[in-house]
């Protein structure tokens, strides 16, 4: 028991830390062995382009996979991303988001309930969708959006308002 008292010691000291290409940081992390990070307090979480913030996450370092939850940020290519929780499973290549989520761009800021991101490319956005862009809004149940291309992709009925 003396050994593992000295391991939480020096985790709550230094809390920066790096796992292959995994970086975290936080004002709290507790490793849960033998995979299991959990972090809160300003976290922030980086693998290869994605950089999220968040208030708390918990990550596997065995499955790859991780949620974070409460001001999640996500910066992946140029995009930004902003909600109430998120998953992410670096291993299949896979987000998912949940709550007041905000898609935001160089020239697109959109809003809908709910998201998913295959193989880090397509984003589907889904319920109340809104997406506003050079001065039109479009709404619709669902939206798809490539992240490589920057294009704006469909396969649902959408409403197109322009204003003036």
């Amino acid at each position: 028991m003396g050994h593992l008292k000295h391991i939480i010691i020096t985790i709550f000291l230094f809390t920066n830390f790096c796992f292959g290409n995994i970086k975290f940081s936080a004002e709290s992390l507790v490793l849960d062995f033998p995979s299991t990070i959990v972090a809160s307090g300003n976290a922030t979480f980086s693998e290869n382009l994605i950089d999220i913030s968040s208030n708390r996450f918990s990550y596997d370092t065995k499955t790859l996979y991780g949620t974070f939850d409460k001001n999640v940020i996500i910066n992946y290519l140029k995009s930004t991303l902003k909600g109430d929780s998120f998953s992410l499973d670096i291993s299949k290549r896979f987000i998912l988001g949940r709550g007041n989520i905000v898609f935001l761009t160089d020239d697109i800021k959109a809003y809908a309930d709910n998201l998913t991101i295959k193989n880090y490319e397509i984003l589907v956005l889904k319920n109340n969708v809104s997406i506003q862009q050079n001065g039109n809004q479009i709404q619709s149940n669902e939206l798809m959006y490539n992240l490589k291309t920057d294009t704006i992709l469909s396969n649902e009925r959408v409403k197109l308002k322009i204003e003036d």
